[in-house]
C-alpha cells in the first residue's frame, strides 16, 4: 500500500497529524494513511486525564495550548461532533513562598498577554471558586476559567474520523512496525500486514518512539518513566443531575443532547504545586483521578512492554493524606481503583517534532511529557506544514527541533 504520508501510532498527536495532512493532501494523488498497532487511543494518550489548560511558562508552548483550547471549544459548534470539553476551569494553588509567587505573577503577565483568560487568585477567592479547599491565609494561585478537560478516547475518535472524511485511511491492528530505509531515505514501513509505502513517515509512537529510533541507528535522549494514579469517588456537586449511565459512548452525538453535558464536576481541575498533586474529576465515572506534579524520582523503563500495572501502596500512602489536606471532603470518599501508564521525557522536558537528521524522510513526535491534548492540535498543523513543504506557522521549528540535543 502507498501513501503519501504514512502515521506510525493512533494516538492524540497521530491523529492529529493525520487530521491536519488529510486537508491538504488529495486523497487519490497523495493519501495519508495511519496505522495502529491496538486499538486507537490505546496506548499512553488514551490513558491520560487530558487536561486541558494554558499554564506554560514558556511563551511557544503557553500559545498553542490557547490555539488547543479553541479547538475543543469550538469542535461541536464547528464539525458537530463532541470530544467531551468540560469547562470547569483550572486552579493552581501556588502556596505562599515568595519567589513562587512571583514566578506564578510573570507567567501570568505573559499569558495574558498572549490573549489567555487567567488572573492571579488570592486565597479568599480560591476559595470561592473551589469551595472546600483548605489554603493558607497567605497563599496565592492562578485560575483558568475556560480550562477543564477533554475525553481522551472521544477526541482520538474525533480526530480520526474528522481525518477519514478528508479521505485519510487509518488501519488498526497492524503490528511489528520496521522502518523501511533505502539509500538512507526512509520509503515507508514493514509490519504484520505488510509494506506501507510512503516518502514521508511519521513516529507517533509514544514510549515506543526511542526503541524504534535505535534498532535505526539513531540515539535520541528519551526517558520512558512509569507513573501511577488512584482513583476516590467523586464527592456529589452542587444540583448533581440524573444522568442515563446506559448511553453509550460510541454512540453518535451529532443529532442528540450530549450525555456528558448533564454532568457537573464537584470542583475545577486543581494543579497543586505546594504538595505536588493534581486532581482532575470524571463525572461519567463519578470518580476523581489523581496523580503526582512532576517526574523527579519516578522508575524508568528500558522497554515500554515492561511495564508494570500494579499501583504501589507507597504511592497510595503519599497520595491519600495530601489529598485530604486540601480537598478533606475526600476523607470521606472511597477508593475507585489504580492505573499505571508511561510518560515520555526529554532533557528539558519540551517535546521533539521534526525531521530525523540522520535520515531524510522519518519525522518524529515524541517527548510530550503528559502533555499531548494540550498540544495536539498545533503540533498537528505544524508537522503536516512542515512535510509538505509549507509556511510552519503552528508551532516554532526551533523550539521543537530534535537537532537540539546534537551537542548534548
Amino acid at each position: 500500500m502507498k501513501a503519501k504520508i504514512l502515521i506510525v501510532g493512533g494516538g492524540a498527536m497521530g491523529t492529529s497529524v493525520a487530521l491536519s495532512a488529510a486537508k491538504r493532501c488529495d486523497p487519490l494523488t497523495e493519501p495519508v494513511i495511519l496505522i495502529e498497532k491496538g486499538s486507537l487511543g490505546s496506548g499512553s494518550s488514551g490513558r491520560t486525564g487530558a487536561v486541558i489548560h494554558q499554564g506554560y511558562a514558556e511563551r511557544p508552548l503557553a500559545g498553542m495550548a490557547r490555539d488547543a483550547l479553541k479547538v475543543y471549544a469550538g469542535m461541536h459548534r464547528l464539525v458537530g461532533r463532541n470530544v467531551g470539553y468540560k469547562r470547569t476551569g483550572v486552579l493552581v494553588v501556588a502556596g505562599t513562598d515568595p519567589e513562587t509567587i512571583a514566578v506564578l505573577k510573570r507567567n501570568v503577565e505573559m499569558q495574558r498577554s498572549l490573549g489567555i483568560n487567567v488572573k492571579v487568585m488570592t486565597a479568599q477567592e480560591m476559595r470561592a471558586i473551589c469551595p472546600g479547599i483548605m489554603v493558607d491565609d497567605a497563599a496565592m494561585g492562578s485560575y483558568e476559567p475556560d480550562g477543564g478537560y477533554v475525553e481522551p478516547r472521544r477526541t482520538i475518535d474525533t480526530f480520526a474520523a474528522l481525518a477519514r472524511s478528508y479521505g485519510a485511511s487509518t488501519r488498526t491492528g497492524v503490528q511489528n512496525p520496521t522502518v523501511l530505509v533505502e539509500n538512507g531515505r526512509a520509503v515507508g514501513v514493514a509490519t504484520s500486514e505488510g509494506e506501507f509505502r510512503a516518502p514521508n513517515v511519521v513516529l507517533a509512537t509514544g514510549p515506543w518512539t526511542g526503541v524504534i529510533l535505535k534498532e535505526l541507528g539513531v540515539e535520541m535522549p528519551l526517558r520512558v518513566v512509569r507513573i501511577e494514579e488512584t482513583f476516590f469517588e467523586m464527592p456529589d456537586p452542587p444540583a448533581l443531575e440524573d444522568v442515563d449511565d446506559a448511553i453509550d459512548d460510541d454512540i453518535e452525538t451529532r443529532f442528540q443532547p450530549d450525555p456528558l453535558d448533564l454532568m457537573p464536576a464537584a470542583h475545577p481541575v486543581i494543579l497543586d504545586q505546594v504538595n505536588g498533586l493534581h486532581l482532575r474529576c470524571e463525572p461519567k465515572a463519578k470518580r476523581t483521578r489523581v496523580g503526582r506534579i512532576g517526574f523527579d524520582g519516578l522508575p524508568e523503563l528500558e522497554r515500554p512492554e515492561s511495564l508494570n500495572e500494579e499501583v504501589s501502596d507507597d504511592f497510595r500512602n503519599w497520595a491519600s493524606p495530601l489529598l485530604n489536606g486540601r480537598m478533606p471532603v475526600y476523607g470521606e470518599m472511597a477508593p475507585c481503583g489504580n492505573q499505571a501508564a508511561w510518560i515520555t521525557l526529554t532533557p528539558d522536558q519540551r517535546p521533539i517534532v521534526g525531521q530525523v537528521k540522520e535520515i531524510p524522510g522519518l519525522y518524529v513526535v515524541t517527548g510530550f511529557s503528559g502533555n499531548d491534548f494540550q498540544l495536539a492540535p498545533s503540533i498537528g498543523e505544524g508537522l503536516a506544514q512542515m512535510i509538505l513543504g509549507q509556511p510552519v506557522s503552528a508551532i516554532d521549528e526551533e523550539f521543537f527541533s530534535p537537532s537540539r540535543f546534537a551537542a548534548v
